[in-house]
């Protein structure tokens, strides 16, 4: 009984070897052009983009017409303050140096997002839908391959 509880809850979690990739993306501090090619297979669609750090994503929103306001541009700015103390945390770390409790708290905050830049997303019955910026739960990801589809 237990054993099925504990199988049941893996699968709520996200892969954690995606959720490291996306995780080492997010801790960039330059933005990413073009971005890493990845496919992903969400709610049974198809889902293929290029991945680009959160703090990027949250400033290619703020800067597209459609929301040329402040609460992406203060999203964008607090996302790259994330990064950067996370980075610096690493820097301090591997030089012997003290980590701050801000510095460390940027570090450890759990990757719950994957954000993509030139997305498709691919539907069983129709052309695939081609947006600038998605955001989805990396918990919603079921399956991920490096690399866009054959043929795209």
């Amino acid at each position: 009984m237990l054993d099925s509880i504990t199988s049941r809850s893996d699968w709520s979690e996200p892969d954690s070897v995606l959720s490291t990739y996306v995780a080492q993306m997010d801790r960039l501090i330059k933005p990413v052009d073009p971005g890493v090619p990845l496919s992903l297979t969400v709610h049974g669609l198809l889902v293929s983009g290029d991945l680009i750090p959160q703090w990027q994503w949250f400033a290619e929103v703020s800067e597209m017409n459609d929301y040329e306001d402040a609460f992406y541009t203060g999203m964008a700015e607090h996302m790259k303050e994330q990064s950067d103390l996370a980075h610096d945390a690493v820097r301090v770390r591997d030089v012997g140096g003290e980590v701050t409790h801000r510095q460390m708290s940027a570090l450890l905050a759990p990757t719950k997002y994957i954000h993509l830049r030139n997305t498709r997303i691919y539907s069983p019955d129709s052309k695939p839908d081609e947006v600038r910026l998605w955001r989805g739960r990396l918990c919603d990801v079921s399956g991920w391959t490096p690399g866009g589809p054959s043929g795209a």
